[in-house]
């Protein structure tokens, strides 16, 4: 998951920099709804997008001196093999986690996922050639929601918390 998703993408980076620093690219990596939310059966994937989105973010600030770009694509559910012979699942699923199992997701999702490809491509596209292209692109109405919910939980997380979690530095004397 990790060789991938974390570590392909860092090295393919390194190796395009010197090039991208001269002529002031955009990098595009491709994260997940999964990498903005996490979600039940899915920590290995989440944790892989998580670290997807933070290299982006810092990126994007290592980045901005020499006018290259970080976008960081966020898709949803998108009909392409993802869920198909792209998957591999766990051969040996326990009992106690059937229910949040991504198995039945996968069985009865692949094929049926309402994102059209060729439409993502177009957005992604013009999210590079954009003078005001965004560092995150959720990309379809799911990840929309997933981006939606994590900011609200985190803003009430943050509301609630405010007094306690700022008086955390030393009592001046």
């Amino acid at each position: 998951m990790f060789e991938v998703n974390v570590f392909g993408l860092v090295e393919t980076t390194k190796a395009a920099l010197s090039i991208l620093r001269r002529s002031r690219g955009t990098i595009v990596n491709m994260s997940s709804g999964a990498g903005i939310a996490g979600s039940g059966g899915g920590g290995y994937y989440n944790a892989a997008k998580f670290a997807v989105e933070g290299i982006s973010e810092a990126l994007a600030g290592e980045l901005k001196q020499f006018g290259v770009r970080v976008l960081i694509v966020e898709p949803g559910p998108f009909r392409t093999d993802f869920l198909g012979r792209s998957i591999t699942m766990v051969a040996n699923e326990m009992p106690e986690y059937a229910a949040s199992s991504r198995k039945h997701y996968r069985e009865t999702n692949n094929g049926n996922q309402a994102g059209d490809p060729e439409k993502a491509i177009a957005v992604i596209v013009q999210a590079v050639d954009a003078d005001n292209a965004p560092l995150h692109l959720p990309l379809g109405p799911v990840a929309h929601s997933i981006a939606e919910r994590k900011l609200a939980s985190f803003r009430s997380d943050i509301d609630a918390w405010r007094e306690i979690t700022i008086a955390t530095d030393f009592d001046e004397p």
